[in-house]
C-alpha cells in the first residue's frame, strides 16, 4: 500500500501546489497522522504528482541570449520549468528537450 492509500482510508485527500503537500481536511488531522506525512512527504508528493495527468520532464531546453542550454532539475511540468528558468533568468525562453 502506497503512503497516500494510507491518508485515502483515513479520510484525507492530498494534492501539490508547487513544491508543497496539502493534505486536507487539515482540522482533522491528529499529531500522529501529521507525523506519517512529513515522514513520507516525498513519497507523498511524487505518488500525487504521478497521479495528476500532468506530463513531467527533468531535461528542459533552455534558450537564453540566443544560445541554447539545458536546464536538468526534478521532473516538473512546463508551467513549473517556465517560473524556475524565469527565476533564473528572467529573459529565457523554454522548450521540451529532445
Amino acid at each position: 500500500m502506497g503512503a497516500i492509500d494510507y491518508l485515502r482510508e483515513n479520510g484525507f485527500n492530498a494534492r501539490v501546489k508547487g513544491n508543497r503537500l496539502v493534505v486536507s481536511p487539515s482540522s482533522q488531522l491528529t499529531l500522529s497522522l501529521r507525523q506519517f506525512i512529513k515522514l513520507h512527504r516525498l513519497e507523498l508528493i511524487d505518488e500525487v504528482s504521478a497521479n495528476d495527468g500532468a506530463t513531467r520532464r527533468s531535461n528542459w531546453q533552455i534558450r537564453l541570449r540566443g544560445k541554447l542550454i539545458t536546464m536538468i532539475d526534478a521532473p516538473m511540468t512546463y508551467d513549473e520549468a517556465l517560473t524556475a528558468a524565469h527565476w533564473r533568468w528572467s529573459d529565457a525562453e523554454i522548450q521540451e528537450a529532445l
